[in-house]
């Protein structure tokens, strides 16, 4: 018996890189988001997440994998390297999601990449083509790959959890002074690729423009629950980083109508160029210190909630775009089952 007025049910198996608890929040909190919100579709997903031993997780991971093959429709590598691994299979149809500095690298302090992450590179150009389906988080992302197809899905964000809150209640709740200038960078500030060292000589441009102090706020080990509470409890935020996909932060301090002064990396231009209360300048602490003095001193309302309106950056509406990747490449139709509900049906 077969459903022919109902969604196909699907079954997908993801393989992700390391993905947030509680006591470690770590910085895929925005993918198991994504993967919640699939599951609200209907979509079936198991999970092989990627934590342990570097390397030996992969190996242990394998057998995990092919014991989970026969119930699923697609495979569903997160990150280049769990895209390697769904690549050691072959009976179900592989999506590959990359999500930024497998394809961009990872930065040096002077700017250059390192000689591990160029090798990276040179990999996961070579798996786009192998898989069925590739999902990219910027053209940025989208032009390194080609002539290999690609569609540009970058991560949604939760806009229930994510939504302006008074800033004093942000501040009194996080124990911060009320009446301090605070900005938030964030990341490590130890990981070069962020761009801590411009954030720091960029604010100390912008305290020198505005004759007062700046506190540069870094939102590091943060559980991913409080998030929002910092974005709410600060004047503005930072977005420095040399290479990003689609940065999440941004699109998260969006949601909560933070004022954002950003480089051109990932997808800022697009998503910030022409916003109300958002700044992208160069890669210069002159010019991004003013903008900063600008975000600061105009008093004016960033309008981050209806430019992510705009783009359809929700989950759901992301939630959707991935759910239509899966069934075209099935060539099914929201109207007809999928190979698993046939082979449910059949059992019975």
């Amino acid at each position: 018996m077969t459903r022919k007025n109902s969604p196909p049910k699907l079954r997908v198996l993801a393989i992700t890189p390391k993905l947030p608890k509680d006591r470690e929040p770590g910085s895929n909190a925005p993918l198991l988001r994504q993967i919640e919100s699939l599951r609200e579709r209907g979509i079936e997903v198991d999970i092989i997440d990627m934590a342990g031993i570097p390397m030996l997780k992969y190996l242990l991971a394998i057998p995990r994998m092919y014991n989970l093959l026969r119930h699923v429709d697609i495979v569903h590598g997160h990150f280049g390297f769990c895209g390697w691994l769904g690549r050691l299979q072959f009976s179900k149809p592989l999506v590959v999601s990359f999500m930024g500095d497998d394809l961009l690298g990872e930065p040096t302090e002077s700017g250059g990449l390192t000689r591990f992450s160029r090798l990276m590179v040179q990999a996961n150009k070579r798996l786009a083509p192998l898989a069925q389906r590739v999902i990219v988080k910027s053209a940025e992302m989208s032009r390194v790959i080609a002539p290999a197809p690609s569609q540009v899905v970058a991560n949604g964000v939760d806009t229930e959890l994510f939504y302006p809150i008074d800033k004093r209640v942000a501040r009194e709740r996080l124990g911060w002074n009320l009446n301090q200038r605070v900005v938030l960078f964030p990341g490590n500030p130890e990981n070069p690729r962020k761009g801590h060292a411009l954030a720091v000589y960029s604010t100390k441009h912008a305290e020198q423009l505005l004759n007062d102090d700046i506190r540069l706020q870094p939102m590091w080990g943060v559980k991913p629950n409080e998030v929002p509470l910092y974005m709410n409890a600060c004047d503005a935020m930072w977005m420095t980083s040399m290479i990003e996909g689609s940065p999440n932060v941004v699109k998260e301090a969006l949601a909560c109508n933070l004022p954002i002064a950003a480089v051109p990396v990932g997808d800022t231009v697009e998503l910030l160029t022409e916003v109300q209360g958002c700044e992208v300048r160069p890669r210069d602490p002159k010019q991004l210190g003013e903008a900063m003095a600008k975000l600061l001193s105009s008093g004016v309302a960033c309008e981050g909630r209806s430019t992510l309106e705009r783009h359809r950056l929700d989950l759901a509406s992301v939630a959707e775009k991935v759910e239509s990747v899966y069934f075209d490449l099935l060539g099914i139709s929201d109207a007809e089952p999928s190979s698993a509900d046939d082979a449910l049906a059949e059992s019975h």
